[in-house]
């Protein structure tokens, strides 16, 4: 019977982490599709927007490798929470510039740089805390979940920040998006708490281990290839 309630449990756990996930993912989105309609009113370039987009989500693809040993080193809910909340600081960065008399390509750009730096950790952390939580029966019910949050930013948030691009400004979406990532950071904590954290067991140098995933994830792309 206990065995049951942790289950029951931990998929609650893994409820309230997703729900933070999906809204922080569709606040991102909002992000994304409205900085590219500021800076192609601003600039009328799309190469100006190109870049934009390129720079929210290259650092991700760069990083991978690193966030991952540092999920499986380190906390991953607190990794979780630093990631969402210093993603916030390039985001603010941005709105004050906006506040400011209006940001230029280059703060937009060193704003979402730093935004997506640090959303880098996420993934990684994201999916093995999923892991953590629920065991194999339950972790395939909750893969759907996972994959519609990740689609939510590419199919919710362009529908939704046109209309509210209608009624308003970038301004808008930029602070709707940084109170998802606050909302992110308590869902977050209020799993963690329930969670020990798990005592890394590899001492290997970082750098040595960075190389390693980097070769392991070469390998899968040949091999797809």
């Amino acid at each position: 019977m206990g065995m049951i309630m942790k289950k029951k449990s931990n998929f609650k756990r893994f409820l309230l982490l997703w729900t933070g996930e999906l809204v922080s993912g569709i606040g991102g989105g909002l992000t994304s599709f409205g900085l590219g309609v500021y800076v192609f009113g601003q600039t009328g370039s799309a190469a100006d927007m190109a870049l934009v987009t390129l720079l929210a989500f290259l650092p991700t693809l760069l990083l991978s490798v690193p966030a991952g040993v540092l999920a499986d080193r380190y906390d991953r809910r607190l990794l979780m929470m630093i990631g969402d909340g210093c993603s916030a600081a390039g985001l603010l960065f941005i709105l004050f510039c906006m506040l400011n008399g209006g940001a230029s390509l280059t703060q937009i750009c060193i704003g979402v740089t730093i935004s997506s730096v640090f959303s880098s950790l996420l993934d990684p952390s994201y999916r093995a805390t999923i892991t953590d939580l629920l065991d194999a029966e339950e972790y395939s019910r909750a893969s759907g979940m996972v994959s519609l949050a990740g689609s939510a930013r590419y199919l919710v948030s362009p529908i939704l920040a046109g209309a509210l691009l209608t009624v308003s400004d970038i301004r808008l979406l930029l602070i709707m998006d940084i109170c998802t990532f606050f909302l992110t950071v308590i869902c977050t904590g209020v799993v963690r708490k329930g969670l020990a954290a798990k005592a890394a067991e590899e001492k290997e140098p970082f750098l040595r281990l960075c190389r390693s995933g980097g070769k392991r994830s070469r390998k899968r792309k040949v091999f797809c290839s």
